[in-house]
């Protein structure tokens, strides 16, 4: 995070070289060097300092004389460069990210490390520093959300920008106020066909009254803090649900999603442990679900922070495992009881022999390591087939049902109990499956 201070004098020293310059335009290259906290991890904070400091005074070297280099932090730096078209400069600011510069040495072996650029061009763009370099800001975020080396600014950042604003205003006001909505997707057991579980799911309604994807408000939240909020309210609705599903004579074992800043709050711990003896206390199971790229960390904290949640009796379970691209052999460390294999691997199972085979070595994988297996993004009957076929203990998809509001839950439980017997997944149809069958709304 670039310090406030350095923000101010660089945008001052910026300010003058503008003022000062008789070039026609000058572009400001905003570069970030990716993977930083990745060396600072495995080398040190050290290793991790010296390359950047090593990088930025390498760029003076290569770059036009006078074009000044400004860090705004230890991964990011400014350039300024003198030129005559905005083409120009654009072609300079592709050369720096095809540089092989972008590496670390640590002994005899050499590792890359990304360069990605965001452009912005004076007067173009901006006519005075501080708004160039808030567009150059924008043309960053483009090129890193879009996995770009290099993006300049284009107005249509600024707009989207301001919708992601307004947007990410409008959730931390529902968070606030408690609007934020929980259905439930269920977890199917191929064995008996029985519900083996639900998976508690944020819902949120934009004033616009529409359901916003998961997906856009999810990072939003995550980016702003109000994933902590949210996470209690979570909390809340499901021990609520898991009291009133006791109430009808259910026992409805429930799994909730914790991002890394929430598992990382001193209150987790409190929290959790009432949410876990609400759902206990209902004869049900709780289980937390984070994502492989949050437990794949080697940090020696975060590994005693899961082995207190299996302590506390919760399972744990490895969501989107396959999305990511981690060493398999923290599988072996981490004291997780499921893994749910990511959706595009189940998509393609039953058309793909290298999906398929994918799937197969991640089931004897978690079988070996005593861990259950749920197959997510089980959509068509296909799917259900194939990863019944490989040996899968759950699934969990459109297929089976699209998640719920809570007072729908047990009258699909008895609902699928009923009809459970007409359905096999040798139906290769596709075209019906257990969420569609009965007459049962889910919302």
């Amino acid at each position: 995070m670039p310090d406030p201070r350095r923000i101010s004098s660089s945008t001052r020293f910026i300010e003058q070289y503008l003022r000062q310059s008789s070039s026609r335009l000058t572009g400001l290259l905003l570069g970030q060097l990716d993977a930083f906290n990745r060396i600072g991890t495995t080398f040190g904070a050290e290793a991790s300092r010296r390359f950047c400091e090593d990088y930025v005074d390498g760029l003076r070297r290569v770059l036009p004389q006078g074009s000044p280099v400004i860090r705004l932090s230890d991964r990011q730096f400014v350039v300024l460069l003198a030129g005559d078209s905005v083409g120009g400069i654009m072609d300079l600011a592709a050369r720096l990210t095809e540089d092989d510069r972008a590496h670390v040495n640590i002994g005899s072996d050499r590792f890359v490390v990304d360069l990605t650029l965001g452009v912005a061009v004076y007067p173009t763009h901006a006519d005075d520093a501080s708004s160039l370099l808030r567009r150059a800001q924008l043309a960053l975020q483009d090129a890193r959300e879009n996995e770009l080396a290099l993006a300049m600014y284009s107005p249509d950042s600024t707009r989207r920008q301001a919708a992601l604003w307004k947007l990410e205003s409008d959730f931390e006001r529902a968070v606030q106020q408690g609007e934020i909505e929980v259905y439930f997707q269920p977890k199917l057991g191929l064995a008996d066909r029985r519900v083996r579980g639900v998976e508690a799911l944020a819902r949120w309604r934009s004033p616009s009254g529409n359901f916003v994807p998961p997906q856009l408000f999810v990072p939003l939240a995550e980016r702003s803090g109000a994933i902590v909020p949210m996470t209690w309210l979570v909390f809340d609705r499901i021990a609520a649900s898991v009291a009133a599903w006791a109430a009808r004579g259910e026992r409805v074992s429930v799994a909730v999603n914790v991002a890394p800043q929430v598992l990382q709050r001193v209150d987790f711990f409190a929290r959790l442990n009432a949410l876990m003896r609400t759902v206990h206390d209902a004869g049900a199971e709780l289980v937390v679900e984070l994502t492989e790229e949050s437990l794949v960390t080697g940090d020696p904290d975060a590994m005693a922070c899961l082995e207190r949640i299996r302590k506390l009796g919760i399972g744990l379970a490895i969501d989107d495992f396959g999305k990511g691209y981690s060493s398999l052999s923290y599988l072996k460390e981490i004291p997780a009881t499921e893994v749910k294999i990511d959706k595009r691997f189940i998509e393609t199972a039953g058309t793909d022999e290298k999906d398929k085979q994918i799937v197969r070595v991640i089931i004897e994988l978690a079988r070996a390591f005593e861990m259950s297996v749920v197959a997510e993004g089980v959509d068509c009957a296909r799917a259900l087939q194939t990863v019944a076929s490989l040996g899968c203990d759950a699934a969990q998809g459109f297929f089976i049902a699209r998640p719920m509001r809570a007072d729908l839950v047990i009258d699909w439980i008895r609902h699928l109990e009923r009809e459970a017997g007409r359905f096999t997944v040798a139906d290769e149809t596709g075209e019906t499956g257990l969420a569609d069958a009965g007459t049962i709304d889910s919302g």
